[in-house]
């Protein structure tokens, strides 16, 4: 007689449940994925900012070299203002800013501008409100983005001003009209900041230091 084989195999009681760990790590996994996201974000603003932080300190520091370099000359050397060479590739003269003879200072980089494929740096007699008494001043500029723009007026005022534009002439061929009324009110009598310049050409927003006051 052959015996029936009455044996059931029977599932084990965790078998049902395996499937809530896996949804628990899927769910782990798509918050890991969500904040990863939102972070990258931050990270890029933040990232940004510090640029911006970076670029205004190193021009500030650019500007006072490029000031030193001035004193040397129109001060130890006994040169009017508008005497001083401000060609970078003229270095052998006495009058020359960029001259070891001279301003005994190196030409400033354009790393920090708008644009460095294309921006450069001007040399901009005109007037300043609250410097001086006539246009005569000699002004390094440099056109810059909002940004750095920002940074450096709140290092200088204390404040992240991005100025109100206006016509301050057209830096592009070294004249200024930025006496008067058209000065940014914050940056009245201050020797260094950045301006929003809405002159044709030279639009855009320039860091400035003031090289020399007539």
């Amino acid at each position: 007689m052959m015996a029936k084989n009455t044996d059931v195999v029977r599932l084990s009681p965790s078998a049902g449940i395996a499937i809530g760990p896996i949804l628990f790590i899927i769910a782990i996994l798509a918050i890991l994925a969500a904040a990863i996201a939102a972070g990258s974000g931050s990270f890029t603003a933040g990232t940004t900012t510090e640029s911006n932080r970076t670029k205004s300190s190193a021009l500030i520091q650019i500007g006072e070299n490029l000031k030193i370099g001035m004193d040397r000359i129109t001060l130890e050397g006994g040169l009017a203002p508008t005497s001083v060479d401000t060609n970078g590739l003229n270095t052998s003269a006495a009058n020359a800013l960029f001259s070891p003879i001279g301003g005994g200072i190196a030409a400033p980089s354009v790393s920090m501008a708008n644009d460095p494929t294309t921006d450069k740096w001007y040399y901009v007699q005109g007037p300043v409100n609250g410097l001086g008494t006539g246009a005569n001043n000699t002004i390094a500029v440099l056109k810059v983005t909002g940004g750095v723009c920002s940074e450096i007026n709140n290092r200088v005022t204390g404040t992240a001003l991005l100025p109100t534009g206006a016509a301050l002439g057209d830096f592009t061929t070294n004249v200024s009209s930025g006496g008067g009324t058209s000065w940014p009110v914050n940056l009245v009598g201050s020797n260094v900041g950045c301006v929003n310049n809405t002159t044709n050409a030279a639009a855009g927003y320039w860091f400035y230091q003031v090289l020399a006051v007539q």
